[in-house]
């Protein structure tokens, strides 16, 4: 089992760009929100992760840097 910290948890319902010089410069990982998020999150080394693939609520360690949000909420962790 992995213990995970987060400085800071924040809600996001739109697309944003995450990663350095963004509001969320810091982001280390992803979780599912409500209201059953679609879309996909683009990652810093390339390729992207569709968002209906990672479990509601569980962690997803990444380094993203582009969260194309299209409904529901999905939480980024700083």
């Amino acid at each position: 089992m992995t213990n995970y910290r987060a400085y800071k948890a924040t809600i996001v319902s739109s697309s944003v760009a995450l990663g350095p010089g963004t509001a969320y410069p810091n982001v280390w990982g992803i979780m599912r929100g409500e209201g059953n998020p679609s879309g996909s999150i683009h990652l810093a080394g390339g390729g992207s992760i569709s968002l209906a693939s990672i479990d509601n609520h569980q962690i997803f360690p990444c380094y993203p840097a582009a969260l194309n949000n299209l409904t529901g909420s999905v939480i980024v962790l700083e």
